[in-house]
């Protein structure tokens, strides 16, 4: 609050920053942006189908993305 009202600012949740990506890369034809992110939407996607919700707080979506980032890092080890 600045001098008693409510600030204006408008914090975005992790999933709607994602979202923004994608839509920066499409426009900038970012090929491999654009392939991490379609893979995180759809990582999030089945994640909030499976927990029946129609969207992820920030916890969960950080905990999709570690789990995202460890299997390609062992798939990475893997090969």
């Amino acid at each position: 609050m600045i001098n008693g009202q409510a600030s204006k600012e408008y914090i975005m949740s992790l999933a709607q920053d994602i979202e923004i990506d994608f839509k920066n890369a499409l426009r900038e034809q970012n090929a491999l942006k654009l392939s991490v992110l379609r893979m995180l939407k759809s990582a999030l996607k089945n994640e909030a189908i499976a927990k029946k919700q129609a969207e992820l707080i920030d916890e969960e979506v950080i905990a999709v993305l570690r789990r995202e980032l460890k299997k390609r890092q062992d798939s990475i080890l893997a090969f």
